[in-house]
């Protein structure tokens, strides 16, 4: 029972941590090609390297032709060497399960930063991994919102 009790708390603690590392007063960068308004970051995943990764709803985009256009926020964990954080617009294919990136900034952990402004290409979305949560978040409601 005390296990249980601790495992309670812990995992208590951790969402809390998350929370709070999505705060306002913690996001402090806006990309340059987009105004990303700071205090709508909501945390939807982490990956095998303990990166939190966290969508913007109030910029989220949904278009004709199944298309979606989301901010998301990594902040990257101290296993990750050379980032520290980044933001990224994707946009996402709903009908095809594919995305691509439209523009990223980083931040590095040395203080430098670093943007891209040109497409990537389609690809399709991994089952189980952190785009497919957020396919799952954005795709699911599409129609609804039309």
């Amino acid at each position: 029972m005390i296990v249980i009790t601790t495992l309670k708390s812990m995992m208590i603690l951790y969402c809390l941590s998350i929370v709070l590392a999505f705060h306002p007063a913690a996001a402090s960068t806006t990309p340059a090609t987009n105004e990303v308004q700071q205090d709508a970051w909501i945390y939807y995943a982490t990956d095998e390297d303990n990166a939190a990764y966290a969508y913007n709803p109030t910029n989220m985009e949904h278009m004709q032709g199944n298309l979606v256009k989301v901010w998301v926020k990594v902040l990257y964990s101290e296993k990750n060497q050379k980032y520290k954080e980044g933001q990224f617009q994707w946009e996402i294919n709903c009908a095809k399960k594919t995305m691509r990136g439209l523009s990223a900034t980083t931040k590095k952990k040395d203080g430098t930063s670093a943007a891209i402004t040109e497409s990537s290409d389609w690809s399709a979305i991994p089952a189980e991994s952190t785009a497919d949560t957020l396919f799952e978040i954005t795709c699911a409601n599409k129609d609804k919102k039309k």
